[in-house]
């Protein structure tokens, strides 16, 4: 799979390149990510693309007149700092319209909609805070989770996630594949 980002702002571009490449990271996915400081780099590039990010303020060619004559069409996300041309934009069939600042959560969202648009299978996933960073943790992969020194503690089959974030609240975004046993732990019963 190969992602463009397009943005002028070289902080911006490299914040969205962390949170696109964390995305893929947590899912297994096999990206190349590409970017595009304007919308004339990007038009110059031969590669098709499955998902394109792109800036509507850039110098030169705006983000929507790339897109508008970007023949290789994949899936489109626009990122800008007004809500003034969404209308355009989803004329121009935009997959997700998303207005800076950019969050984890927002980018997340727009990848998985353009995932579900290609027809790739989507895990499920659970969002969980760290002290460094926003991970997507795949439910399969829990094993269980428990609460140890006020932290919960997601044990997978190959990492353990550290976060304050109560099994209240990670339990509600289980599915019914998890039991909740006493107070302190939460099981995945597949691994039973």
């Amino acid at each position: 799979m190969y992602i463009a980002l397009c943005d002028d702002e070289k902080g911006a571009l490299l914040m969205l390149q962390d949170i696109v490449r964390s995305f893929c990271n947590a899912r297994w996915l096999d990206a190349g990510i590409d970017l595009f400081p304007s919308g004339e780099d990007f038009l110059l590039s031969s590669r098709k693309y499955d998902v394109v990010f792109m800036d509507i303020y850039l110098p030169g060619i705006n983000g929507l007149d790339a897109v508008g004559q970007y023949r290789r069409r994949g899936q489109i996300v626009f990122t800008t700092i007004s809500e003034d041309h969404a209308v355009k934009a989803f004329g121009l069939n935009a997959t997700h319209y998303l207005v800076k600042p950019l969050t984890v959560e927002a980018v997340t969202e727009a990848m998985e909609r353009c995932l579900v648009r290609l027809g790739k299978v989507l895990e499920k996933t659970i969002m969980v805070k760290t002290n460094q960073r926003t991970v997507s943790v795949q439910m399969k992969q829990i094993q269980f989770i428990e609460v140890f020194n006020k932290r919960c503690l997601i044990h997978t089959e190959k990492n353990e996630f550290r976060t304050y974030t109560s099994l209240d609240a990670l339990f509600e975004q289980l599915d019914d594949s998890f039991l909740r046993l006493q107070r302190m732990y939460v099981v995945n019963i597949n691994f039973l």
